[in-house]
């Protein structure tokens, strides 16, 4: 499956546009164009001259544009690292801006600037997020120019996404390693779980996060590889838990769709993990909904038998896609995991907690354990526990952490929670 936030690209350029604007997305910054350069796309020319006026003084080299037209015609030079635009552009708007930069793969960050009001403004961003973009923040007029600059400054700090060859020798060094981002139990703070989530260990030391080289694996359709190394990283770090005497815990692998249905996929897996002495019941396969549906017979066999050897399976995303009824009924799913774009946004949209609570009574009512992607707050978490969701995952528990720091983790048990008897005050 592809990595969270990554959605399949829309048709739209001719391809000699496309692989122009590829090529200067995809490789370094362009002759002349420094790592932090920032694109305004905004129709007011007084704001944008207070923007520019605001980032150049704050290090950024700094272009703008009052129309989609500009913002392609820039962008066919060479892509800034970081983009803020306006929703509204007079004839036009930035949902096209979103639509086009999703087309031309970029892969920097987006910021969305706007006067409307919070409920446009979250409607717009989750549309350039199902497109696949990045939107570390939303800004609504007026707002702190000193706020703005910080958050493209946070998010520029990525590297460019890797070569091919580059990947595929590290994975053949096995720099590819899995780390673990624990799952708690909401009730009482104890950690029940882990999503391994892949992360390039290079020979200086520096990790690399997923959005530095899964474009690449996307690209190149080199998912068999990485999950391949991902299991066997797992069933490695499991037998070292083991080995420390820690209580054992499932932990989840992502599985790609072409992957996930199929039929020698499963048996692999079986075979990898009985040669390493693991059982297949700590194993939790992650898949989204629109992938259990988009072959849906050969999907139904493929997890099935990885069901009946003895593998949980999770669906992802849920209430992302368009059929989640219809697979929740055909597939068996063993745990049901929120998506973080209703669980982040839950505390303050009310939108979003009635969503989430309405998935948490469906997986209690369907007999599936439900989990939470996405908590970064004790707020979230105690209405997520509040709601009756039995899991979280999130920043609030830690951040995916190496084989040693979650043996840490397992070895403490548990994390302080206001309502357990440690976190107790």
């Amino acid at each position: 499956m592809p990595p969270k936030g990554l959605r399949p690209r829309k048709a739209g350029l001719s391809k000699s546009r496309q692989h122009r604007i590829m090529s200067s997305i995809t490789t370094s910054p362009s002759a002349g164009k420094p790592p932090t350069s920032v694109l305004i796309l905004d129709d007011d020319t007084d704001l944008s001259e207070v923007l520019r006026l605001r980032l150049e003084r704050d290090g950024f080299a700094v272009e703008t544009a009052r129309s989609v037209p500009e913002l392609e015609s820039i962008c066919g030079q060479g892509c800034p690292s970081a983009v803020v635009m306006d929703l509204n552009l007079g004839q036009q708007d930035g949902l096209q801006a979103a639509e086009f930069l999703a087309t031309a793969a970029y892969g920097g960050p987006v910021f969305l600037i706007s006067g409307s009001d919070d409920r446009v403004l979250t409607a717009a961003r989750r549309h350039a997020e199902a497109q696949g973009l990045l939107l570390p923040a939303v800004f609504r007029k007026p707002f702190p120019l000193a706020d703005l600059s910080a958050a493209i400054a946070a998010a520029v700090g990525a590297v460019r996404p890797a070569a091919a060859d580059d990947l595929l020798a590290a994975l053949e060094r096995g720099e590819i390693r899995p780390y673990f981002q624990p799952q708690i139990d909401l009730a009482t703070g104890t950690v029940v779980g882990a999503e391994a989530l892949a992360r390039w260990v290079k020979l200086d030391g520096s990790v690399a996060a997923p959005r530095n080289f899964m474009p690449v694996v996307e690209a190149e359709n080199l998912w068999r590889p990485l999950t391949d190394h991902m299991l066997a990283g797992t069933a490695e770090a499991i037998r070292h838990w083991q080995d420390l005497g820690a209580a054992p815990c499932k932990v989840s692998i992502n599985l790609e769709a072409g992957i996930a249905v199929d039929p020698g996929f499963g048996p692999h897996a079986a075979a990898l993990l009985d040669a390493a002495g693991i059982d297949r019941s700590l194993i939790r396969f992650e898949i989204t909904e629109q992938t259990a549906m988009g072959d849906h017979a050969t999907a139904l066999r493929a997890l099935t038998w990885m069901r009946i050897r003895g593998f949980d399976l999770a669906i992802d995303d849920f209430g992302t896609g368009f059929s989640s009824l219809a697979v929740l009924h055909a597939m068996p799913f063993s745990e049901l995991k929120i998506d973080q774009s209703f669980v982040r946004r839950m505390t303050t949209d009310r939108d979003a907690r009635i969503i989430v609570r309405a998935i948490v009574d469906l997986a209690r009512n369907l007999d599936l354990v439900s989990v939470a992607e996405g908590v970064e707050d004790q707020a979230t978490a105690a209405a997520l526990r509040d709601l009756g969701c039995d899991r979280g995952q999130g920043f609030l528990f830690g951040g995916p952490v190496d084989v040693a720091g979650f043996a840490r983790h397992l070895l403490k048990g548990k994390v302080d929670l206001p309502w357990t008897d440690r976190g107790a005050v």
